[in-house]
């Protein structure tokens, strides 16, 4: 069944032209991510704990890299190099932009309306055999509204085929963001997409969230990992534990289609696709690929499975090569392998 339905994405991805056609906007993040990678969690703190009761000092380690983050430029450098035109609003520094051109410009992601008179966001992902536990500073992201956002900007999600808000749990007004932009979104026939964020920290305003934006009309697709699923639906009353069954009962209390993506499988109306087995080399940013993957399914007018294998592919590709993102022809290559 797995192979029939790969050579199902397959035949379709081949019969796919130019894909610039298609226009994603993307808001309002962006962020520099710092990744230090750990073997395991107990032997760093161990060694962070010898340190800091030494005095302080400095600790090895064999891994780190620098790299453009936030949801949304990771998830329009994604869409970019799969050739969907990708545009992305945020609000950031002068050497944020500079960062921007080289990570995000230079491959194809539409950047013109970045403005630069905010602050750069920032995150340290710490990276523990496949967990991350991530510390950020949001800057600028921390308060952006939707009074930031001017003609042209409006004029860039009225042209779109999708629109996408990301990264709520950082953005003290993201639940007013969501809900405007989403609501002058549905106005002009816009599909909308919402990824949130792990809203561990902001469990007290999910009520809000769910009361605007998510029980609304306004909100198309709504993806989430397991850990915010389960934070969502225990925001309303949810008390299931499988996975499967909360996702059920959520589904039928808010009004977007959820889409749930895990390190195993992931699901979406009942649809469950089980994920590609990949050398991981890297977690921070598998969800913003596999958002990419997820979007350009829509785009194309895939069947769930179908969707759901196109987006796990996605992921499966860019954790085993952080550096590149795929392109068409590379999801084309893993989807012929047995």
């Amino acid at each position: 069944m797995r192979n029939n339905l790969k050579k199902q994405v397959l035949k379709k991805l081949e019969l796919v032209g130019d894909l610039s056609g298609f226009n994603v906007t993307l808001l309002p993040d962006f962020f520099l991510d710092h990744i230090i990678k750990f073997k395991d969690f107990n032997g760093a703190i161990e060694e962070i704990s010898r340190i800091y009761h030494q005095g302080g000092g400095n600790l090895p380690i064999e891994n780190q890299m620098l790299i453009s983050g936030g949801n949304a430029a990771n998830t329009a450098l994604a869409l970019a190099k799969l050739g969907v035109r990708a545009h992305l609003i945020a609000k950031t520094s002068e050497l944020g932009m500079t960062i921007i051109k080289k990570f995000l410009e230079k491959n194809g992601v539409d950047t013109s309306r970045v403005k630069t008179d905010g602050e750069l966001s920032t995150t340290v992902a710490l990276e523990f055999g496949g967990r991350n536990v991530m510390l950020s500073y949001a800057a600028s992201l921390s308060n952006f509204s939707f009074d930031e956002l001017g003609g042209e900007d409006l004029d860039l999600i009225a042209s779109s085929d999708v629109v996408c808000v990301t990264n709520w749990v950082l953005n003290k007004r993201g639940t007013e963001l969501a809900e405007k932009v989403f609501s002058f979104a549905k106005e002009n026939d816009v599909r909308t997409f919402l990824d949130m964020g792990d809203p561990s920290s902001r469990k007290e305003d999910l009520p809000e969230l769910v009361k605007k934006v998510l029980s609304r009309r306004v909100l198309d697709v709504l993806s989430l990992n397991e850990n915010e699923l389960k934070w969502v639906s225990n925001s309303i009353g949810i008390k299931q534990q499988n996975i499967q069954k909360i996702l059920e009962e959520l589904q039928n209390t808010i009004y977007p289609r959820i889409d749930v993506h895990t390190k195993d499988f992931s699901i979406s109306n009942g649809i469950e696709i089980s994920c590609f087995k990949a050398e991981k080399r890297i977690s921070t940013g598998a969800g913003d690929a596999w958002n990419a993957g997820n979007i350009l399914g829509d785009l194309l007018g895939l069947k769930d499975d179908e969707r759901l294998l196109l987006a796990n592919a996605t992921a499966a590709c860019y954790i085993s090569d952080p550096s590149n993102h795929p392109t068409l022809e590379k999801l084309r290559e893993l989807l012929t392998k047995k």
